[in-house]
């Protein structure tokens, strides 16, 4: 199925909730992350191997993490990532210079710590995306303009939000994307 951003958002939330549904131990897990960074100032590296644990663990990205960083790195890069979350470019940057932590687990990271405006981005989702609406080879470059995208998105979402007051934050849109891609869907 092949769909334009906006047709897209007329279904998002029937892909939202498959998605949701499917992966219930990650919102508990988002819940934590993003009071700890409120309330902390930064994550650990426990931290990234929750992330892992409900967002995948391919080619064991967890045991490299844990062995290519100390605790310490880990916290001074999620603080600095922290004090950036309204520029995203900095912030991904910021997450990025975690050893073995690339762009798809630096922006998952950034997705539980700030899911109202931030979203994850990995290879599934970059080949099922037109290029026309992720031009840029640059990871960071491309990372805004994937955020742009699903703002879009979200601006023709009618149906109220799963977060509180009807919200729709911005993970929610990518979750919403990654499975209608996951299942073979395409953004035209």
């Amino acid at each position: 199925m092949k769909l334009t951003p906006n047709e897209f958002a007329k279904q998002l939330p029937r892909w939202y909730l498959k998605w949701r549904n499917a992966n219930i131990r990650y919102f508990p897990v988002e819940e934590r992350l993003m009071q700890k960074a409120r309330v902390v100032g930064y994550l650990e590296l426990p931290d990234l191997v929750a992330v892992t644990e409900v967002l995948g663990n391919p080619y064991n990205i967890r045991g490299k993490v844990q062995r290519a960083n100390t605790n310490e790195e880990v916290k001074e890069k999620i603080k600095e990532a922290i004090q950036h979350l309204n520029n995203p470019a900095r912030a991904l940057q910021s997450v990025m210079g975690i050893k073995r932590w690339g762009r798809t687990y630096a922006s998952k990271t950034l997705r539980c710590i700030c899911p109202r405006k931030h979203a994850a981005l990995d290879s599934k989702l970059i080949k099922g995306i037109s290029q026309s609406f992720l031009p840029s080879t640059n990871e960071v470059k491309r990372y805004e303009e994937f955020l742009n995208l699903c703002q879009q998105i979200r601006q023709k979402v009618t149906e109220p939000g799963p977060r509180e007051n009807g919200e729709w934050f911005l993970a929610d849109i990518e979750i919403a994307l990654f499975q209608f891609i996951w299942d073979g869907g395409e953004i035209i």
